[in-house]
């Protein structure tokens, strides 16, 4: 069956370590995408997506500003994160891990996300089927050549270089 990514109901997050000893996150408001999800032979499924780096916003404006600076994710030069399965391999009953292309700051890694199928839903305003997945990875921004940090008194460092990346995905079934 084919899916698409709802905008309105996905959260794309990630998070950092601040000063080694706290989380500080952030969100990209604008996504979309497209998921095949084959029931009966998961390995055969894939997921195509992307987000607008501009859309990024951590609630506080300083802070975003900053992210969307050359330092971090440099928007004017690099205005999209994409992602292309590449492999789906199934882990248990509702869970696999989904191999493929990120493509972040101009640098294309094979990254793998550990995701969850949460179920099924008919939506009652529309009548139509949705689907819920929680995909979580984890990645070194130094590796998407995101190198900026500043080394405080004592060596810590201001923020942290392993990203968690969390995405809470609800789709909507394409009518066939």
């Amino acid at each position: 069956m084919y899916w698409d990514i709802d905008p309105y109901h996905t959260l794309v997050e990630f998070s950092v370590k601040h000063l080694m000893i706290n989380v500080v996150k952030g969100r990209f408001n604008e996504v979309q995408g497209s998921i095949y999800l084959d029931t009966q032979e998961p390995e055969n499924s894939w997921v195509k997506a992307s987000v607008n780096t501009a859309s990024l916003s951590t609630g506080t404006e300083q802070r975003d500003i900053h992210l969307r600076s050359a330092d971090f994710f440099n928007v004017e030069q690099y205005p999209t994160i994409t992602f292309e399965s590449t492999r789906v391999r199934r882990t248990t009953s509702k869970s696999c891990v989904i191999i493929g292309n990120l493509t972040l700051h101009g640098i294309t890694r094979t990254v793998s996300f550990q995701t969850d199928f949460n179920g099924y839903a008919r939506d009652p305003f529309s009548d139509g089927w949705r689907l819920g997945l929680l995909s979580v990875a984890t990645i070194d921004r130094r590796m998407f050549g995101m190198h900026f940090n500043q080394v405080l008194d004592m060596g810590i460092s201001l923020v942290g270089y392993d990203t968690r990346i969390e995405l809470c995905i609800e789709a909507v079934k394409k009518p066939s």
